[in-house]
């Protein structure tokens, strides 16, 4: 992927988040759950031309207690 400009690629993702701001609240639905966090499409967002999702969410971020295995807990 070195060398890609994912500016040109994707004028209409860049500019959707370059409109973001800190503390914005977004709406979507969970497109994939991997071991490190989620993917989310977001409902008023472009999607992503190589992930399931423009959003994504660490685990620390999912929940407030620990969770021991994040993929077998979001389902």
């Amino acid at each position: 992927m070195a060398g890609m400009d994912w500016q040109s690629e994707s004028p209409e993702l860049w500019a959707f988040l370059e409109s973001l701001h800190r503390g914005d609240i977004l709406s979507g639905t969970v497109a994939a759950v991997k071991s490190f966090g989620v993917f989310v499409a977001l409902d008023d967002g472009p999607a992503h031309p190589t992930l399931p999702g423009v959003g994504f969410i660490v685990i620390p971020e999912l929940s407030l207690r620990a969770l021991h295995r994040p993929p077998a807990s979001l389902r």
